[in-house]
């Protein structure tokens, strides 16, 4: 739940700050997983490095990415970052040599660190530690005069480049930002799970994250950790006995968004 908090938070910062609807994060978390896991089966799992090296693989992809989707809106954006995830789907089904193709990587070593990270409690505890740290910086970003500017881009962006902001280059950077954060979700995950696949860049994942944001609350970062809370226990608790979860999962997102602009996060707020 905390590391999917974490990369549906990154893609908030993109869907509630600047209204772009993005489809296409799958190719930050599974960069980020993949950065992480090669680290650490070929060369390290200290915790600084694996997760450095997944931050640093996906906001590589992000600027190399962003002058071609950055100039599109509406559904042409989300369509250009699907175009981008799936060609990273393929080309890891293709790479077998290093990614081990269909079949994926196994036996990602843990992660190392102080008070025993390699260990399921500790590792947990970090992870939650991560998730409020990240939450809190962009919390404090919206807040400030960046966030601010962001905002009024979404509103008008003619407007806000009338006004002397290069719109452009603030949206560069809340790419790259939201990018990282999901990336950084993308290493822990490897970590978590021992195993990374190009199923990561698949637009399923970019999808579940999309569904998290629009049911914790488009625009609220802490929506963003309760919509994957929410998301991944229901998934969890109707998966346990039907097929047929992703029918509940759907119900479950028609009635919140129509129950509430704001999602789940609107009706605790109403509570």
């Amino acid at each position: 739940m905390a590391i999917f908090a974490l990369a549906a938070a990154g893609l908030n910062l993109l869907v509630g700050r600047l209204g772009l609807v993005s489809l296409g994060h799958a190719a930050f978390f599974g960069l980020g997983a993949y950065a992480a896991a090669l680290t650490g089966i070929h060369g390290t799992a200290a915790g600084g490095l694996t997760l450095a090296a997944g931050v640093a693989a996906a906001v590589c992809f992000a600027a190399l990415t962003a002058p071609f989707v950055l100039r599109s809106h509406g559904i042409f954006f989300l369509m250009l970052t699907l175009a981008f995830s799936q060609m990273l789907h393929a080309a890891a089904q293709q790479w077998i040599d290093v990614t081990g193709g269909s079949n994926g990587l196994a036996g990602v070593p843990p992660l190392e660190g102080p008070l025993g990270l390699h260990q399921p409690g500790p590792f947990y505890g970090f992870s939650l530690l991560i998730l409020g740290l990240v939450l809190w910086l962009l919390r404090r970003l919206e807040h400030a005069p960046f966030g601010k500017v962001l905002e009024a881009i979404h509103h008008g962006e003619d407007r806000a480049r009338a006004l002397g902001y290069p719109a452009f280059w603030y949206k560069f950077w809340a790419f790259l930002l939201s990018g990282a954060a999901t990336g950084l979700a993308g290493a822990l995950h490897a970590h978590h799970t021992a195993f990374v696949s190009p199923q990561h860049f698949h637009w399923a994942t970019s999808g579940a994250l999309l569904v998290m944001v629009l049911l914790g609350g488009r625009g609220v970062l802490w929506g963003s950790a309760l919509g994957a809370a929410v998301y991944i226990g229901f998934e969890a608790w109707v998966s346990s006995w039907t097929e047929l979860w992703h029918l509940a999962v759907g119900l479950l997102l028609i009635g919140v968004v129509l129950g509430s602009r704001k999602g789940l996060w609107g009706l605790v707020e109403r509570g």
